[in-house]
C-alpha cells in the first residue's frame, strides 16, 4: 500500500478491505455489453380507467418479465386473485389500499411491494391512480 492516502491499493493485491475487495470483483468486470435496454415512458395516464373498473394494458413484454400498468377510477377494484409468478407492484400517482390474507396495506407513489408466487391479494383505488405490476418471469 502507498504511503500516499490519496493513492489507491494495487487493485491486484486483494487489499483487506472486503468493501473494496466487493467493488473489484463485482465492478468493471462485471456484466455485459451485449443486451437490451427498454426505456418506458408516458406510463402515467396512458388510458382512461373504464366506467366501473381499471384498465390494464401491457407496457413491456420479454422473456424475463411483463410489466402492466393499470390506471383506476376513485373506488375502482380488483377483487381477490393471484398471480402465479412473483410480482413487483408499484404506484406511480394516487394509492391504493392493498388487501393481503394477513393485513391492508396503503400503497402511495414510490412506494412497491414484493408478492411471492400465488399470494391472494386484492386493491382498491382510493383515488384516481396508476400502477404498474412486473410480473418476474422463469428463465427458460
Amino acid at each position: 500500500m502507498s504511503d500516499d492516502p490519496a493513492t489507491p491499493e494495487d487493485s491486484s493485491q486483494g487489499g483487506s478491505d472486503p468493501a473494496t475487495r466487493d467493488r473489484r470483483s463485482h465492478g468493471s468486470r462485471a456484466g455485459t455489453t451485449e443486451g437490451t435496454a427498454t426505456h418506458l415512458a408516458d406510463i402515467i395516464g396512458r388510458a382512461e380507467p373504464m366506467e366501473n373498473r381499471p384498465r390494464a394494458s401491457v407496457v413491456h413484454e420479454d422473456e424475463t418479465a411483463k410489466i402492466v400498468a393499470f390506471e383506476f377510477g376513485e373506488g375502482h377494484e380488483l377483487g381477490d386473485h393471484a398471480a402465479h409468478h412473483p410480482i413487483l407492484v408499484q404506484v406511480l400517482r394516487g394509492r391504493v389500499e392493498f388487501g393481503l390474507p394477513d393485513r391492508t396495506v396503503d400503497l402511495l407513489p414510490g412506494e412497491m411491494l414484493h408478492l411471492t408466487p400465488m399470494l391472494r391479494h386484492s386493491v382498491r383505488a382510493l383515488e384516481r391512480t396508476t400502477l404498474t405490476v412486473t410480473m418476474l418471469l422463469p428463465r427458460a
